[in-house]
């Protein structure tokens, strides 16, 4: 386990690490014909047996992406960036996967395809952060003050783009995957007030 970050938790440690990275297209279930851009995360996930736990909970997951977009006529390229989190309820030793979606409409405007230039992950228990592992970024952003430069400009750039990179409960995927993906605690509802109808 040499080289995984760990986060110290009570008297065990817990392991959590992206252990492969997937970026690509898919279509939504229900015969859409226009491909969605996908970002698969597969967690490794390891809970030691003394850590006096079953499992890690509240384990969040923060995706940042960078694209490289195509110069327009006269001008320069340019990237945008698009930010998302999703934060799982609990999860046991193995493997979940965490998807993140952009919608039909960016892919076909922007192009979108293949790998982003640039993206990262970042990884939390209860709140607090797990060090970045080699898998957890791009190649280019391996260097540690490469990472934060490019996250110190998305955390700022990123906020033009907010609520269209989704996590994959809030898109037509939410049903797809069952068997390797967690479950998500759910605060978009949180402070709803259900509208009542009228006498």
């Amino acid at each position: 386990m040499l080289g995984l970050p760990v986060v110290l938790i009570g008297a065990g440690r817990e392991v959590v690490e992206v252990s492969v990275a997937r970026f690509g297209s898919a279509r939504a279930p229900g015969g859409a014909t226009e491909p969605w851009f996908e970002a698969e995360l597969v967690l490794a996930v390891n809970v030691p047996p003394d850590s006096g736990s079953r499992a890690i909970s509240r384990l969040g997951v923060a995706l940042t992406l960078g694209w490289e977009l195509p110069a327009t006529a006269g001008g320069a390229r340019r990237i945008d960036y698009y930010r998302a989190e999703a934060e799982c309820v609990a999860l046991e030793t193995g493997r979940a996967n965490v998807r993140f979606y952009l919608p039909p409409e960016l892919v076909k405007r922007d192009q979108l395809r293949g790998t982003p230039k640039l993206w990262a992950v970042d990884l939390t228990v209860a709140g607090r952060a797990i060090p970045s592992a080699k898998a957890n970024q791009a190649a280019a952003l391996a260097d540690g003050s490469a990472r934060r430069s490019f996250l110190s400009t998305a955390a700022a750039a990123a906020a033009s783009n907010a609520g269209l990179l989704l996590p994959q409960y809030l898109t037509p995927f939410a049903g797809e995957y069952p068997r390797a993906t967690p479950s998500f605690v759910r605060r978009e509802t949180l402070g709803h007030t259900p509208v009542r109808a009228g006498p």
